[in-house]
C-alpha cells in the first residue's frame, strides 16, 4: 500500500466509530480465544483468536457485498495457509519451499486490488506461522471455524450499529484479479525481492543467529513494502513498531503467565491494532506483535515448552526489521533516488 492508501483503509472517522471498532475486536477474537482457553483448549483458542483477527483485517471494500467477499476469502485464505504450513511443517526443504511460493505470489500480487493484496499477504503469513509454531490440538480447525464466524457476525454487528466504516479504495474486482495475475505495479523486482527476504530469513536462520527462523520471516512478510521513497518510510515505521511491540510485550510476560490473563491481554491488543492502524502504522504494529507476542506464548506454555528469552526474541524480529528495510531499499532504490533528487 502506498502512503494515500494506507490511512483509508484503516481511518475511522468518530469517537463512536472507534467504539465500534474496539467493540468489534474484542467481540470477533475475544469469543474464540478467551472461550477456547477457558474450555481447556487453548491453541485452539489462539487459531480461532488469529482467525478472526485477520478476517476482520480483510474488511476492505467499498459496499458490504464486497466487504464480506474480501472478509471470507481472507478466511479461506488463513485456513488454507495455515493448514498447508502445518501438514507440510518439520518436512524437510518442503515447508520452506511453500513459504517461499506463498510469499512470491504474495509480493507478485501487491500492487492489486487492496483486498487481493490483504489476502494474499495473511495466506503467506499463516503459512510461515503454521510451519514454525508447534499444534497438536485437535481442535484447531474448529476454532479457526468458530474465529471466521465471530469475525462475520461482528462485522455486521458493526454495519448495522454504526454504518460501513469509510474507504476510498474503489475497485472493481474483475480488474483487481486482472492486476493480480499481471503483477500490476510490483513487477519482477518487487517480486524477486520479497521472495529473497523471506528466503534469507528461512535458509539463512543459523547463519545470521537467528534462534526461529518464522519469527524473521513473519516480520519480513508484514513489515516488507512495495513503494519508493513512502514505501522504505513505511517500512521503518512498521519495524519500529514491531520491535517496540516486542519490548513492551517482553517486560508485561516477566508478571504475567496465567493462560486466561495472556488471552485477555492478546485480545486488548487487538482492539488497540486496529485503533492504532487509524492512527499511525507505529502504533499498530506495536499492538499487533504484542498479540502475537501473548498468543506465542500461550502455546508455548500449554505445550510446556520453555519460552525465549526477551534478548532472544528482540534479536529474531531485529534481524527480520533489518531484512525487510534493506530488501525494500534494494527493490525501490532507483524509485527514491529519484524521488529524493
Amino acid at each position: 500500500m502506498n502512503g494515500s492508501r494506507y490511512r483509508p483503509l484503516f481511518r475511522i472517522d468518530s469517537v463512536t466509530g472507534i467504539r465500534t471498532v474496539v467493540a468489534r475486536m474484542l467481540f470477533a477474537v475475544g469469543v474464540p480465544l478467551i472461550g477456547g482457553v477457558l474450555l481447556g483448549h487453548p491453541v485452539a483458542g489462539v487459531a480461532g483468536g488469529s482467525t478472526a483477527l485477520f478476517v476482520t483485517m480483510s474488511d476492505i471494500g467499498e459496499t458490504p457485498r464486497v466487504r464480506l467477499g474480501t472478509m471470507l476469502a481472507g478466511w479461506l485464505a488463513f485456513v488454507g495457509g495455515g493448514t498447508l504450513g502445518h501438514l507440510l511443517g518439520g518436512t524437510p526443504n518442503a515447508n520452506e519451499t511453500v513459504v517461499l511460493i506463498s510469499a512470491l505470489v504474495a509480493g507478485w500480487a501487491s500492487g492489486a486490488h487492496p483486498g487481493i493484496a490483504a489476502v494474499t499477504r495473511f495466506f503467506a503469513v499463516a503459512t510461515a506461522a503454521a510451519t514454525g509454531i508447534p499444534v497438536s490440538d485437535p481442535g484447531v480447525l474448529t476454532g479457526m471455524m468458530v474465529g471466521g464466524t465471530t469475525a462475520l457476525a461482528a462485522a455486521l454487528a458493526a454495519w448495522k450499529w454504526s454504518g460501513l466504516p469509510p474507504a476510498d479504495n474503489a475497485m472493481d474486482w474483475r480488474a483487481g484479479v486482472q492486476r493480480a495475475f499481471a503483477g500490476a505495479d510490483a513487477g519482477m523486482r518487487y517480486t524477486f525481492c520479497y521472495g529473497a527476504a523471506a528466503a534469507t530469513a528461512l535458509f539463512a536462520a543459523s547463519m545470521l543467529g537467528v534462534s526461529d527462523g518464522y519469527w524473521a520471516t513473519l516480520v519480513v512478510l508484514m513489515v516488507m513494502r512495495r513503494e519508493g521513497t513512502v514505501s522504505f518510510y513505511l517500512t521503518i515505521q512498521y519495524a519500529a513498531g514491531t520491535l517496540l511491540g516486542v519490548l513492551v510485550a517482553g517486560m508485561l510476560l516477566r508478571w504475567v503467565e496465567p493462560a486466561l490473563a495472556l488471552a485477555l491481554l492478546a485480545t486488548l491488543a487487538t482492539a488497540f491494532a486496529r485503533v492504532g492502524f487509524a492512527v499511525n502504522p507505529t502504533f499498530g504494529y506495536m499492538a499487533f506483535t504484542m498479540y502475537l507476542l501473548f498468543v506465542v506464548q500461550l502455546i508455548e506454555l500449554s505445550a510446556g515448552i520453555v519460552p525465549h528469552l526477551l534478548s532472544t526474541r528482540i534479536y529474531d524480529v531485529g534481524v527480520g526489521c533489518l531484512l525487510a528495510m534493506a530488501w525494500t531499499l534494494a527493490a525501490t532504490w532507483p524509485r527514491v533516488k529519484a524521488e529524493g533528487s
